[in-house]
């Protein structure tokens, strides 16, 4: 009978600590979506595949620059295995069991390998970073299956935005 109490007290501090997480990621989720604002859509003519489709997994979005700044709201805050591919209207990333995620070339500033993004520690030779705008600048994490896979797609990337640029 002793070991009841303390065994209660320890399921009920176990439940209001799991609470408090549920309502510090809800919050969090609440506060990303209000700053990112809405996703842009992706149109339905993509134009000419620039790349093929590469394997990988999406890691998730930060606010730019704080690579711990886990975007949650829009469904940005879901880690997925899926495809990303660069088409003439932007880059498309797929997602197994989330919904897609598109970024215009307009939208698209940089690219860029990283060793790390959203808590995520990963090898500097697979790990793609897009930065890109909404309401604030984001950066969107890519791991690549493949390292050659990973210069490729970089390599395009960086074609489309001096195309951009230039006109």
């Amino acid at each position: 009978m002793r070991f009841w109490i303390p065994t209660l007290g320890l399921v009920a501090l176990t439940v209001v600590i799991l609470l408090g997480m549920r309502r510090g990621w809800l919050g969090r989720k609440s506060r990303t979506s209000t700053a990112i604002g809405e996703l842009p859509s992706a149109p339905v003519s993509l134009g000419t595949a620039r790349t093929a489709p590469f394997e990988g997994t999406y890691v998730g979005t930060t606010l730019a620059g704080e690579w711990l700044e886990r975007v949650t709201g829009e469904g940005l805050g879901s880690r997925a295995a899926g495809t990303v591919q660069l088409f003439d209207a932007g880059i498309l990333v797929v997602r197994q069991g989330a919904p897609d995620v598109y970024i215009p070339i307009e939208l698209l500033d940089a690219v860029r390998r990283d060793r790390g993004i959203a808590g995520k520690v990963a090898d500097p030779h697979r790990l793609v970073v897009l930065s890109w705008r909404l309401a604030v600048a984001v950066d969107t994490g890519i791991l690549l299956r493949h390292p050659a896979q990973a210069d490729d797609l970089v390599t395009a990337v960086e074609s489309a935005i001096q195309q951009k640029e230039a006109g």
